[in-house]
């Protein structure tokens, strides 16, 4: 038999403890992902469990990856699957390079190197795949496949039993078809609303320009009421087809490598007039070296209209700043105002969906923060908020992080 270290051991008396715990299931698998991770000193670990039809594997528990890693799509039961499945483990040498590795592109961005794959066994069925990542080309030993092995084992039993991991993924599966449904539904409702609307909007601007003879100066005022009142039904359209088509994916296939310098100042110069119509000063502050990111230049644009154009509407004389800053793995984007603020009991509510500021006077969705907070999100940062600015004690703070692209010599720099 193999002989294991004692930290192994160790390793694998903790897991068993924790099995054997009347813990939460999620949060079982989580403590075997990272007691691996920890044990094996690697970059990081996750367990997946295999779809009823065997042709997908679903994350269940990750420990030392990114979020944008995680999200990255669907993993097939491809090249390198198949051996697991039929209770074999599989090390591969080279991530970046290895064609049974599906998402090679993806792993070199997150800095993995090396894969070791073994199969997660329930009553000598293989249900999963627990896969360790490591950052630095890693030949694994005979001790470490095994004592990877072993855990997967253990992460069988406290996946519960077959009968509920059927069940799980059948409750699963009819969500996501749901959600399918709910997603076509809203895109046919969307486009039966867009277009009448779309043309009442067009009629109105006709007559207002005066194209089928002159209308009264109350005549008019009725009219762009109207067209008012149709921008903001086409936004709240607009925003309620946005959260599906997020939660689908849809960002992930427009993410490419990007200067944010020339994003956020695009943003800026979008805005400016606005500003200066208020009285108000819309300022920049931006790196010399311009920080490069892996981001959908679409969204990440919404995201700062959104956050800018708030700023400005609840700014009634002062400034408004727009300032990046770099630290070592991501890229800070900061939009400060001099405006209203935000009510302290209201500060934890700013990002839920539909909410509305009680000193907000301006009508609007509700919709365009939580939006954001998904763009973000998916992305692998972060947004948050602070009231006041912490730096002029008046006014918002908004601010939010996006991981920054690291080159081959940053890579090999920081090993």
């Amino acid at each position: 038999m193999v002989r294991l270290t004692q930290r192994y051991y160790r390793s694998l008396y903790e897991i068993a403890a924790v099995v054997n715990s009347a813990g939460t299931h999620e949060n079982v698998l989580n403590t075997i992902v990272e007691t691996v991770a920890k044990a094996l000193d690697v970059k990081g670990c996750t367990l997946m469990l295999l779809t009823p039809d065997r042709k997908d594997l679903l994350q269940a528990a990750t420990y030392g990856l990114s979020d944008w890693y995680v999200r990255k799509g669907p993993l097939s039961a491809d090249k390198s699957i198949p051996q697991v499945l039929k209770g074999e483990p599989v090390a591969i040498l080279n991530a970046t390079e290895d064609e049974r590795v599906q998402y090679r592109e993806r792993a070199k961005r997150e800095g993995i190197t090396s894969m070791l794959s073994a199969p997660v066994l329930f009553r000598k069925d293989v249900v999963g795949v627990i896969r360790v990542y490591t950052a630095k080309q890693h030949d694994f030993t005979a001790d470490e496949v095994y004592f990877v092995q072993a855990v997967a084992n253990l992460g069988a039993i406290a996946s519960e039993n077959a009968r509920r991991l059927e069940q799980c993924f059948t409750e699963v599966d009819k969500l996501e078809e749901e959600r399918r449904q709910f997603v076509r539904f809203l895109s046919v409702v969307a486009h039966d609303l867009q277009s009448p609307l779309v043309a009442t909007q067009s009629l109105l601007s006709y007559i207002l320009d005066g194209y089928t003879g002159e209308i009264t100066e109350g005549q008019k005022d009725l009219m762009q009421r109207g067209t008012r009142r149709i921008d903001e039904l086409l936004t709240l359209i607009t925003d309620l087809l946005d959260i599906p088509r997020i939660a689908a994916g849809q960002i992930e296939r427009e993410m490419a490598e990007l200067s944010l310098n020339e994003v956020v100042k695009q943003a800026v110069e979008g805005s400016d007039n606005v500003a200066r119509k208020k009285g108000i000063v819309l300022k920049v502050e931006l790196p010399e070296s311009s920080p490069k990111i892996y981001a959908s230049k679409r969204r990440l644009q919404q995201v700062l209209d959104n956050l800018i154009s708030n700023a400005i509407n609840y700014t009634r004389e002062g400034m408004v700043l727009v300032r990046v800053k770099e630290y070592d793995n991501e890229i800070a984007i900061e939009i400060m105002d001099s405006g209203i603020g935000i009510l302290p009991g209201e500060l934890p509510r700013v990002f839920d969906e539909f909410f509305r500021g009680s000193n907000v006077g301006k009508k609007g969705t509700g919709l365009g923060l939580s939006i954001s907070k998904r763009i973000i999100e998916a992305h692998g940062g972060k947004i948050w908020t602070e009231s006041p600015c912490p730096e002029t004690g008046k006014g918002s703070k908004f601010t939010f992080t996006l991981p920054q692209m690291r080159t081959l010599g940053t890579e090999a720099k920081a090993e």
